[in-house]
């Protein structure tokens, strides 16, 4: 004679560890919590292009401050092109204008065909679209998106 044991049958467990499921969200939504787990998936992240615009804005927000420490027009010039912000290339697509201590006005963001050419002095020689500008225009010797006026 074989003796069964006795114990639980499967389905008698399955159906347990489902009911202990179903409680612990039936909890979860009457103290709230599925609430905030619901509202931190919803939460939509800033998309990359205001990613990118929050991040040159305040690239070219911190280095006006610098420029603004000098009164010479080349070295701002030259603190522009190794700045965050034309490295970074928010120069090119990042519309913003800087004011040099002589008056003259760098304006960037005006696309990849614009540049300032700095000669090895340090002072821009020139801006233009396409015909000025280098095919390759690289910091520190360049300055691209750029426009001196």
């Amino acid at each position: 004679m074989v003796k069964r044991t006795q114990g639980l049958p499967i389905n008698t467990i399955v159906l347990a560890i489902i009911a202990i499921i179903v409680l612990v969200f039936i909890v979860l939504i009457f103290t709230g919590g599925i609430g905030k787990f619901v509202g931190q998936t919803n939460q939509i992240a800033p998309s990359s292009n205001q990613t990118i615009n929050t991040q040159c804005s305040e690239y070219a927000t911190s280095i006006a401050n610098q420029i603004g420490t000098s009164t010479d027009p080349s070295a701002q010039l030259q603190m522009l092109a190794n700045s965050q912000y034309v490295t970074s290339n928010c120069s090119v697509y990042s519309q913003y204008s800087f004011t040099l201590y002589n008056g003259s006005e760098v304006i960037c963001g005006l696309g990849p065909s614009y540049c300032i050419v700095l000669s090895s002095s340090g002072s821009g020689s020139g801006s233009g679209s396409g015909s000025g500008c280098p095919s390759s225009c690289t910091p520190p010797n360049c300055i691209p998106g750029c426009e001196l006026k």
